[in-house]
């Protein structure tokens, strides 16, 4: 198998376990007896791991370059994880599950992403095309693993999830680094990536963005509820956000070449200022479920963006790393701190006043992101060994 077809096939690996875990492990939490504070808990919990462990995944990712076992080994660890959690009776149980997954999880994405990029060569906008087959492949795992729910109850995601999870560790043996390139000693290369301005004034900036898209998406489904939107309504604009991504995320080396990947940043980030905004001019369900739509550009813009900016910026040695830190930060600190901030915010003003801010967060997003990503790439110190 080639190294591009093995990029392909893992990312739909990868997703298929996102699309069977992400959208319906509350319902399994809920089906298990715990209450939406200690739901809260179990997610900010599985962030809080995942925020701790990417960055270390990233270094040893980028010490054992030429391995072929880091994707396998991570994706076998967060299989043991969902099956802890699965037969866990407790929520002692059931949290020690939860963190064993997030950790292991939180590891084979940045490893993936900077895999993929290394078969794209010098051609960083290629990415967008190759994770493209991961959000197709979350469309269809959504839809069949919420049948499988609807018939054998919620436990039943696992066999997704662990499936997947054991597929991705068949598909992933193709990929692997430059094993041949220079390699920073132990962990070291986090302190490198988070020492390099072009990547340290990068985080703050997307994060802000990411944060404010966070919270919106924490209370989307219940406010289109709170607008009188059947159930079909809620999962049906759930996957328009996913059906947009798949070609934009396909046509990004095209846009690139004529708009720039660095502009398509801050575009994305705009998007996301639209849709907050749209969410407060309307009270139509159906219109508030289409904002969705802007979603999709949005995320595909800024993930994608936000992939090949830092491959591209990151210190020699540390793209893995470098990957590890943008996704605890995307994905870990935002929902963190995105869903935090907009719940207090929620209770106190309403869910009006949290898309308000959220707007005003994205809007601000806009020109930082504009300004960090248009400076020159600066040389970063490292002590390579």
């Amino acid at each position: 198998m080639s190294p591009g077809l093995g990029a392909r096939l893992t990312y739909v690996a990868l997703y298929a376990a996102v699309g069977a875990s992400f959208p319906y492990l509350s319902v399994f939490y809920q089906e298990r007896g715990l209450d939406l504070g200690a739901i809260g808990l179990m997610t900010a919990l599985g962030a809080a791991a995942g925020f701790l462990a990417a960055p270390i995944w990233g270094a040893l990712a980028d010490r054992y370059a030429g391995s072929r076992l880091v994707i396998p080994v991570a994706a076998l660890i967060t299989a043991a994880g969902a099956l802890t959690l699965v037969l866990a009776q407790g929520v002692v149980g059931m949290a020690l599950g939860v963190t064993l997954l997030s950790i292991a999880f939180a590891g084979i994405g940045p490893t993936v992403d900077a895999r993929a990029l290394e078969t794209v060569g010098s051609e960083r906008n290629r990415y967008g095309g190759l994770r493209a087959w991961g959000s197709a492949s979350f469309i269809v795992v959504v839809a069949l693993t919420g049948a499988l729910i609807e018939r054998a109850g919620p436990a039943s995601l696992f066999v997704v999830y662990i499936g997947s999870l054991l597929a991705l560790v068949i598909v992933a043996v193709p990929l692997r680094g430059n094993g041949s390139g220079p390699r920073l000693p132990r962990l070291s290369a986090i302190g490198v990536v988070l020492r390099h301005r072009p990547v340290v004034k990068f985080l703050p900036a997307v994060l802000l963005a990411w944060s404010a898209s966070m919270a919106i998406n924490w209370y989307f489904s219940i406010h289109l509820l709170d607008l009188g939107a059947p159930g079909e309504l809620v999962g049906s604009a759930w996957a328009i956000g996913a059906l947009v991504e798949i070609p934009i995320m396909a046509a990004y080396p095209w846009l690139a070449s004529r708009v720039g990947s660095e502009r398509l940043i801050a575009i994305g980030a705009a998007a996301f200022a639209l849709r907050a905004l749209a969410l407060l001019l309307v009270s139509d369900p159906v219109l508030a479920a289409a904002t969705m739509a802007l979603h999709g550009v949005a995320f595909a813009l800024v993930l994608v963006g936000g992939v090949t900016f830092v491959s591209r910026h990151a210190p020699e040695a540390t793209a893995a790393t470098a990957q590890g830190i943008l996704s605890a930060t995307v994905f870990s600190v935002a929902l963190i701190v995105g869903p935090g901030v907009g719940s207090w915010i929620a209770s106190q003003f309403g869910v009006q006043a949290l898309f308000a801010i959220a707007l005003a967060a994205s809007t601000a997003a806009i020109p930082l992101l504009w300004l960090v990503t248009a400076e020159r790439p600066q040389p970063a110190s490292r002590d390579v060994r």
